[in-house]
């Protein structure tokens, strides 16, 4: 499934559509009622009617007692005002920050996972500012498996290659970050990634975080969708033009074009 992470409003909207997405019903019982209430301007009552409805089409043997929980505290955060989706439309990269990790002299691979870090750092950045009104400037990431996995899934550096005992520990030794405890590390070569005027690309999918780095450093086989989407693609042979999501388009408007040539 395509990540939501980052557009909860997306997400949302997928859920009221097409029934829960995953097993962490609480969390998307929370985006269902925000959803009511921000979209589809359901009062309190309407909410929790709406939603337990909802939940009676959509959870196999649902029973009320089960979920009232979960449910009742959906409609609580939906019933504060200060609560709302979580939205990153993009996230800008500077070229003083990619001369900054191009010019280390280590491997690429390792590169690809300092760029990863920041990318992260900035993605942190904005949600904390949205989730606290006030300024967030933190270089401080804390691990866990899950975390360090995204991490190396945005870089996409090789299966066996481990984020934690070689990369993060020949970073340390590098004197870039400084690891901390219980998988905790300090990025403090972010502190050196100086933000300048000179934005070199807007980044849009954040799934695939380091196809925008291998993109700027004129990596073969990466290119920039010809479609109206513009995201940064790894494509399959020198005749693809399109990311799948713009090939699908363009093939469903020339189905439709070609059966009005035939009416004509």
């Amino acid at each position: 499934m395509k990540n939501y992470k980052y557009n909860e409003l997306a997400y949302a909207e997928l859920i009221y559509n097409k029934g829960f997405q995953t097993k962490h019903v609480p969390t998307e019982l929370r985006l269902l009622a925000l959803y009511y209430r921000d979209v589809l301007g359901y009062k309190p009552k309407e909410r929790e009617e709406k939603i337990y409805k909802f939940c009676k089409n959509n959870i196999p043997n649902f029973k009320k007692e089960k979920f009232f929980k979960p449910i009742n505290k959906a409609l609580r955060v939906a019933s504060d005002k200060k609560q709302k989706f979580i939205i990153i439309k993009k996230i800008d990269i500077f070229k003083t920050e990619l001369d900054y990790i191009n010019n280390l002299d280590i491997q690429y691979e390792y590169k690809k996972v300092m760029f990863a870090f920041l990318v992260q750092i900035k993605l942190n950045k904005i949600v904390c500012e949205y989730k606290y009104d006030k300024e967030y400037n933190s270089i401080y990431f804390k691990g866990g498996t899950k975390k360090y996995n995204n991490i190396k899934k945005m870089a996409n550096i090789p299966v066996k290659m481990s984020i934690n005992d070689e990369v993060i520990n020949k970073l340390e030794e590098l004197k870039l970050i400084t690891i901390l405890f219980k998988g905790a590390i300090l990025l403090d070569y972010i502190n050196n990634c100086i933000q300048s005027e000179d934005i070199v690309f807007t980044i849009t999918d954040f799934e695939n975080v380091r196809l925008y780095l291998d993109y700027y450093n004129k990596v073969k086989g990466v290119k920039k969708c010809d479609g109206s989407c513009g995201v940064i693609i790894k494509i399959k042979n020198n005749k693809q033009k399109y990311c799948n999501e713009c090939a699908e388009k363009i093939n469903i408007q020339k189905t439709i074009d070609n059966r009005k040539n035939k009416t004509v």
